[in-house]
C-alpha cells in the first residue's frame, strides 16, 4: 500500500524559515562582496595656522575679542553616485545619556544670558554641497569673537549629514558626522562644570520604564569622564530593587538637559532614587531623589508589551483566507461528489 504523506503546518514553517535564512545569506555575502557603497561619504577638519593643538581632529582656537576665524571642512564623496551633504554650525549640547552633540539647532544656551556659539557665526549657519563621485570640496563658515574677553570655553561644531537610502522605501537612511569648535578663553585651566539637579519623573517609553532627572551646567567649562552609581529602593520595604553603574559621559557647558537612566519594569509603588556622580573635573556628588510610579504607567507598559492591532489585524486576515480555503476546498469535494453521483445515476437507468 503506497505511504501518504502530509504536509503539516510546522513544516512549511521550517522550510520558510531555512529559505529566509538562505536569502538573508545571499544578501549578506553579496553586500560583503561590493567595495564601493553607491552613497557614502567623508569629512575632515581643515586645521588653521592658529590652531592651539595640531594633533587634535577638530578645532581648538584661542581668539582676542573680535577676532573673525574662517572654519574649513573637507567633504568627500567615497561611493558611486552624486551626493549631496547638509553642513551646520551649531551649539555644543547635551543628550540624554549623556553625551555632548551638536545637532541642535537652537540659537540659545543655559543660561540665556550665556555667550553661544551660534550667535557668533557670521552668515547662514547651513550651507549645502552637492559631489559627483570622487570629488571633493571644503564647505566653510565664518566666526567672530565676542566683543570682550570670556572665561572658560565656548562649545560649538559643524554637523554634516546626508541621505544615503539607495532603495525606494519610506524609511530614510542618513549618516552623520561632527567634528568640534572649542573657542578658548581666560581660566581655561582652573574653570570647573557646575553640574545641579532638578526633580525625577519616571517616564514609559517604548516598552521601557527610564528614570528622567532634569540637569544642568551652567559653567562655561565641559564635564567629562562621567561615572555613575544608581540604587532604586522600595521606600516601603526598604529593598533594593535597582543597581547600576555606567561610565564616560559628558556633559557640554552652558546646558541643560534630561538625564535619562533606563531601570527594570517596576511595579506601581513609591520609591528612592540615591545616584552618586563623579568625574575627571567633577567633584563626588550624591543626589537622592523620591518618585512614585503610578498604575497608569505600569498599564502602558503592559499594553505595549501585548500584541498591538496591526499584528491582530494579520491574525484576522489570516483566518479568514483559512475560511476562504476550507469553503472553496468543500465545494470542491461537493461538486465532484455530485458529478460522480449523477454519472452512477446514470448508468443504473440505462
Amino acid at each position: 500500500m503506497p505511504r501518504k504523506y502530509i504536509i503539516r503546518p510546522w513544516w512549511l514553517l521550517s522550510i520558510l524559515a531555512v529559505l529566509i535564512g538562505l536569502f538573508s545569506s545571499a544578501v549578506t555575502v553579496h553586500g560583503a562582496a561590493t567595495k564601493t557603497p553607491k552613497k557614502a561619504y567623508a569629512v575632515s577638519a581643515v586645521l588653521p595656522p592658529n590652531q592651539v593643538d595640531g594633533a587634535l581632529n577638530y578645532w581648538q582656537l584661542s581668539l582676542t575679542p573680535n577676532q573673525t576665524q574662517t572654519l574649513q571642512l573637507q567633504v568627500a564623496n567615497i561611493g558611486s553616485e552624486p551626493i549631496t551633504v547638509d553642513v551646520y554650525a551649531n551649539n555644543g549640547t547635551t543628550d540624554s545619556n549623556p553625551q555632548i552633540i551638536y545637532s541642535q539647532a537652537a540659537t540659545s544656551v543655559y543660561p540665556k544670558t550665556a555667550t553661544s556659539f551660534a550667535s557668533l557665526v557670521v552668515g547662514a549657519r547651513k550651507k549645502s554641497v552637492t559631489l559627483a563621485p570622487a570629488a571633493v570640496k571644503v564647505v566653510e563658515f565664518t566666526i567672530r569673537a565676542p566683543a570682550k574677553q570670556f572665561s572658560g570655553m565656548i562649545l560649538g561644531g559643524l554637523y554634516s549629514e546626508a541621505d544615503v537610502t539607495t532603495t525606494a522605501t519610506p524609511i530614510r537612511q542618513k549618516v552623520a558626522y561632527q567634528r568640534s569648535v572649542v573657542l578658548q578663553g581666560s581660566n581655561i585651566n582652573t574653570e570647573r562644570p557646575k553640574l545641579k539637579f532638578g526633580t525625577v519623573q519616571p517616564v514609559a517609553e517604548a516598552g521601557k520604564l527610564a528614570l528622567r532627572l532634569v540637569t544642568s551646567n551652567d559653567a562655561p567649562m565641559y564635564a567629562y569622564a562621567l561615572t555613575t552609581d544608581l540604587t532604586v529602593t522600595n521606600r516601603g520595604t526598604k529593598k533594593r530593587v535597582i543597581h547600576t553603574t555606567a561610565q564616560n559621559g559628558k556633559v557640554a557647558p552652558q546646558s541643560r538637559f534630561n538625564w535619562q537612566f533606563p531601570i527594570h519594569n517596576l511595579p506601581a509603588g513609591a520609591y528612592r532614587m540615591t545616584l552618586v556622580v563623579a568625574g575627571n573635573n567633577v567633584a563626588r556628588q550624591t543626589i537622592t531623589r523620591n518618585f512614585t510610579i503610578e498604575q497608569s504607567q505600569v498599564q502602558a507598559l503592559a499594553d505595549y508589551s501585548s500584541p498591538n492591532r496591526r499584528n491582530m489585524i494579520i491574525v484576522v486576515i489570516l483566518v479568514i483566507l483559512i475560511i476562504i480555503l476550507m469553503i472553496a476546498g468543500w465545494v470542491l469535494i461537493y461538486n465532484k461528489g455530485r458529478r460522480h453521483g449523477e454519472r452512477l445515476w446514470d448508468k443504473l437507468k440505462h
